[in-house]
């Protein structure tokens, strides 16, 4: 049973491309789910063609995936990158922000936008589909800025690398996960997204050490980041089902990784928010 800690939370995982953040977003929802929490989960990487649709849902062609939540909101025609027009986004026929006015999903967002499995509704806010297509800040923009009503844990998948911070979408969110693989660059990263939670007063900041293969792996890292190493909130191992499934576009039914997951889960909620 839920604590109920985590309802209505928009939670933000980040973390280098490889790092595993979709891995993780994936395995999140299923525990969280388990505990009796709705889950409303956001691809917002648009570089990754199937995301979140193909971990969690196991889809492979891209017909079956949902459409692109932009399009809702008019497309790149009518979303502006969040650098060149900070201004929050709304409805088509509506000028109040979404931050003000919260979406309400089963009632004003059609199904060919969603996917729906149990107590999962995942949506992606766009992704690159063309050569010179533009880049992806509005797509960002509604990463950011989309919000929605009842108590479901926002899970956010973002963008990979740190140019998303640049563009202000960890702006609405409650808790900043960045998930951190055995390498030089994650340890690089976490520092300067750190300043970068500095700069927005953003407490909630979070680290994941990701993929470790051994405790001297872990003691490596955590040796690494110096007074950092306070953020870390769990450890995940490297799980060979996940590495083996990746090539086939699938995810294991199973997971040794899952159990981290629940440990990471159970500490998110007993933090004051």
């Amino acid at each position: 049973m839920t604590n109920n800690i985590l309802k209505g939370k928009r939670i933000l995982i980040s973390g280098k491309g490889g790092s595993g953040k979709s891995t993780l977003v994936t395995l999140m929802s299923d525990v969280l789910q388990k505990k009796g929490y709705k889950i409303f989960a956001l691809d917002g990487d648009a570089s990754n063609p199937r995301g979140l649709a193909g971990l969690m849902f196991g889809l492979k062609k891209e017909k079956d995936f949902p459409k692109a939540l932009i399009d809702f909101f008019g497309g790149i025609k009518k979303v502006t990158c969040p650098v060149d027009d900070p201004s929050p986004l709304t409805r088509l026929n509506d000028s109040i922000p979404i931050p003000e006015k919260k979406i309400d999903i089963l009632k004003e967002i059609p199904e060919k936008y969603f996917l729906k499995r149990k107590k999962i509704i995942l949506f992606q806010a766009g992704k690159i589909k063309k050569y010179g297509q533009g880049c992806d800040g509005p797509a960002e923009k509604v990463v950011r800025d989309f919000m929605v009503k009842g108590d479901y844990v926002n899970l956010i998948d973002a963008p990979a690398g740190v140019e998303h911070f640049g563009r202000g979408i960890s702006k609405n969110v409650d808790i900043l996960i960045l998930v951190l693989d055995p390498t030089f660059e994650s340890i690089s990263i976490a520092k300067r997204v750190n300043d970068f939670c500095k700069d927005i007063k953003m407490q909630n900041f979070w680290l994941i050490l990701n993929k470790i293969k051994s405790k001297k792996v872990e003691s490596q890292m955590m040796n690494k980041l110096g007074k950092l190493k306070n953020r870390v909130i769990g450890t995940v191992q490297c799980d060979s089902k996940i590495i083996e499934s990746a090539l086939e576009g699938v995810f294991p039914s199973k997971s040794e990784a899952l159990n981290d997951i629940e440990k990471i889960i159970e500490k998110l909620e007993r933090i004051k928010n």
